[in-house]
């Protein structure tokens, strides 16, 4: 199968690549940047999901797209260009991928689309709040997705990530961070009280994960797809300190102005697996495993 992956070498999306390829099937990136693997059956091509993409999808029988404008702040902070990429972007891809020939389709969305949860564990049905720029460009990209499924006969799945993490992850997300001011014997802050509770799913899971949703998924369905051990932000920070047998001091600070606001903080962040596990789908690594596996490739 030849399958045609926007935003193919980013952090999340690699892992997955990496997997296609190993499969035997040909993958074809569109990015901004090459990614960082040599395969002879990958293709890159460089440009935006916001160009004339219809003739690079010809001859593609599969679309994966996850290109976006990524992170909570980074978005609030630009959010034209957020919802230039994520939202018309993907609406771009969409059409573009129905007019080439290429109805089956993965879109890459985020536990954000829920904001604070009204219930727990948060199901695929749940009410979606959003409270981030970010968050209401992946809603928005779902709805225009269930729109082309209906209107189009296209099958697009979305799958729905909870705080993924893993080997190669920018210094700035949390674990990521945590990790680092632990190495340097730097204070790590935690905001709040540290009670944010999160459930940290490692990268390869997430891989398997969309691959599933992939062979087995329903059409037009979402999925969840995350770590059922929850973790609050407070243990995470503790283990970073533990793990990297660090002298850094946690330091615990309260919400405002200057630190972050409690109107924007999602308490908790809780997944139900059920769909993912009657396809056959479970995470493997716990966040333990997770950061002693980073840990190992930072040495390497």
């Amino acid at each position: 199968m030849k399958i045609f992956f926007t935003g193919g070498s980013g952090f999340i999306a690699l892992p997955i690549v990496r997997k296609l390829l190993e499969k035997g099937h040909h993958v074809k990136v569109l990015d901004l940047r090459k990614p960082a693997l040599e395969h002879k059956n990958l293709e890159f091509v460089k440009k935006s999901v916001n160009e004339d993409i219809i003739q690079d999808i010809k001859g593609c029988d599969y679309v994966m797209h996850f290109a976006a404008i990524l992170g909570v702040d980074n978005s609030d902070n630009h959010p034209l260009d957020t919802m230039r990429v994520n939202l018309e972007g993907s609406v771009n891809v969409f059409k573009s991928a129905i007019k080439a020939g290429a109805r089956n389709m993965i879109y890459s969305s985020s536990s954000e689309v829920y904001g604070e949860p009204r219930e727990l564990p948060i199901k695929e049905d749940s009410t979606k709040g959003p409270v981030s720029t970010y968050g209401v460009s992946k809603l928005a990209s779902e709805i225009y997705a269930k729109a082309f499924n209906k209107e189009f006969g296209s099958d697009i799945r979305i799958v729905r990530f909870f705080n993924v993490y893993g080997p190669g992850q920018l210094d700035n997300w949390v674990v990521p961070i945590f990790l680092k001011r632990a190495a340097n014997n730097e204070m790590i802050t935690v905001f709040g009280q540290g009670n944010q509770t999160r459930c940290f799913t490692y990268v390869e899971d997430i891989a398997d994960g969309v691959l599933v949703v992939m062979e087995k998924g329903m059409a037009g369905e979402a999925y969840n797809i995350g770590n059922t051990q929850p973790t609050t932000i407070l243990e995470l920070a503790q283990l970073a300190k533990e793990m990297t047998g660090s002298k850094s001091e946690i330091k615990v600070m309260g919400y405002g102005n200057e630190t972050r606001l409690r109107e924007r903080e999602i308490e908790y962040r809780v997944p139900d697996i059920t769909k993912m596990r009657a396809l056959g789908w479970q995470p493997k690594v716990m966040v333990r495993e997770g950061i002693k596996r980073i840990l190992e490739a930072r040495k390497n």
